[in-house]
């Protein structure tokens, strides 16, 4: 396949997995009111029962030699697998049926600002003045969005689905730090399916308190629960996959501004949710810092070139 054919395939790929992710805030209130719907802790179950089938064949068709994990990754692995999936999608969840979904898509894209962050203090990365400003600049203009008064009206956000949205961003960071290893050393279809799997183990936790069916589904929650299943777990995941193989982790970066678009767009013409001025000013904010962290190409002391930015920064799919 030639370079250009493979450079437009990840673009399209690129494309899909904002527009999967920025509707995924919309389709998930849809999904998740009450009675007629799913609690969150039941939705994240079933999407971890999904994808673990889903993705696990398709890395095992893909990957067959790859597919079993090293007992001594076991440990690794079910770490990762918490905050990577289980936590990070119930805190997505929990957040999304509190807040707006115009606030949702704004405050997840936060990913790369904390993982940099993280990577910082873990020692896996050294400090430049750009990115430590831009990672003031971002978390700036989350807690302006966080603690923003809200109306507390229909597509008001509320400060308390605002936080569980920005612990999600944190925890999905600190995987992808922790990750680092496993995702330099093993492919990363492989890497998301060991992740899934691992997380089967917090099922029985997340429907122990809650019917895992509602009762009386209305037809609007079930075909949104289909969306979020299929488009917002598996397709979202593997167009990914896809498109880290095929563009740079640039450009993987440089989309992730499509989402907060996507969203907004979505929240404002579906939902008619309003965008205030503490929104505009915190999506400046946010906006502004996160450019400075993903597409900081300073270069490092004594090299000649600029720095290539570790393809592991990029922002993946989570939530």
């Amino acid at each position: 396949m030639d370079a250009a054919r493979r450079r437009t395939e990840g673009l399209l790929a690129l494309l899909g997995v904002q527009l999967a992710f920025g509707l995924s805030p919309l389709f998930a209130k849809w999904t998740l009111v009450p009675v007629e719907g799913f609690t969150p802790r039941a939705l994240v179950a079933w999407r971890i029962v999904f994808g673990s089938l889903a993705l696990g064949a398709l890395a095992a068709w893909k990957h067959p030699r790859q597919i079993v994990p090293p007992r001594a990754e076991l440990a690794r692995i079910l770490g990762c697998s918490v905050l990577g999936i289980a936590l990070n999608m119930w805190l997505y969840m929990e957040g999304v049926q509190r807040t707006s979904v115009v606030h949702t898509g704004l405050l997840v894209v936060q990913i790369p600002v904390f993982t940099y962050a993280f990577a910082c203090l873990l020692g896996k990365e050294r400090a430049r003045p750009r990115r430590m400003a831009g990672i003031a600049l971002a978390l700036a203009g989350a807690m302006l969005l966080v603690f923003a008064r809200h109306g507390g009206g229909e597509g008001s956000g509320s400060t308390r689905g605002n936080l569980l949205l920005v612990a999600n961003c944190a925890s999905y960071a600190l995987f992808l730090v922790l990750a680092r290893e496993l995702l330099k050393r093993f492919p990363t279809l492989v890497v998301i399916a060991w992740m899934f799997a691992a997380s089967l183990l917090a099922v029985p936790l997340l429907l122990a308190t809650g019917p895992a069916w509602p009762a009386e589904p209305a037809a609007r929650s079930l075909w949104s629960f289909a969306y979020t299943l299929f488009f917002g777990t598996f397709l979202a995941y593997l167009l990914n996959t896809l498109a880290l193989a095929r563009v740079s982790s640039s450009t993987v970066a440089v989309f992730i501004f499509l989402q907060p678009l996507v969203a907004g767009a979505a929240g404002v013409f579906v939902l008619g949710e309003r965008l205030t001025l503490p929104v505009l000013v915190s999506a400046v904010a946010l906006l502004g810092g996160i450019a400075l962290v993903v597409l900081d190409r300073s270069a490092t002391p004594g090299a000649g070139a600029s720095a290539p930015r570790p393809r592991w920064l990029s922002p993946r799919p989570r939530e």
